[in-house]
C-alpha cells in the first residue's frame, strides 16, 4: 500500500513478476476493505495521508493476528521507532531484490 500511484505500480509490478498475487490500495481504508484471510503479507509505506502505516498496521492486526507487516519509506518523521513492532524499514528507493527478500521472495503470498 502506497499513496503514491507509481511507487504503488510499480511496487506491486515487481512483486506480481516474482509470483505474488497482489492487492493495491491508496490509503489504509482501502487496505483495510481488501484485506481478508487469504493475504499473507501486508506491506505498507509509513508515512501517509489520514493513516500512518504503523496505525494501518495495527487495524489489520486487530483482525488479523496472524498477518505479517512490511514497512516501506523514504522518510519515518516522528513515527516512534517503537511503532514498527520490531521491523525493519525497507528504505526507499529500493531494489526488487530488497523487496523481495522483505516480503519473502518468490510465492503466490
Amino acid at each position: 500500500m502506497d499513496d503514491d500511484t507509481r511507487i504503488r505500480e510499480m511496487t506491486a509490478d515487481a512483486l506480481r513478476d516474482n509470483g505474488h498475487d497482489v492487492e493495491e490500495a491508496d490509503c489504509g481504508a482501502t487496505a483495510l476493505a481488501l484485506l481478508d484471510e487469504s493475504i499473507s503479507v501486508l506491506l505498507t509505506d509509513v508515512q501517509m495521508p489520514n493513516m500512518t502505516g504503523p496505525e494501518l498496521a495495527d487495524a489489520a492486526r486487530m483482525r488479523f493476528p496472524q498477518l505479517a507487516v512490511r514497512f516501506m519509506s523514504g522518510d519515518t518523521g516522528s513515527i516512534p521507532r517503537e511503532a514498527f513492532q520490531g521491523q525493519a524499514v525497507l528504505a526507499k528507493p529500493f531494489t526488487i531484490s530488497a523487496l523481495l527478500a522483505a516480503v519473502g521472495g518468490s510465492s503466490n503470498s
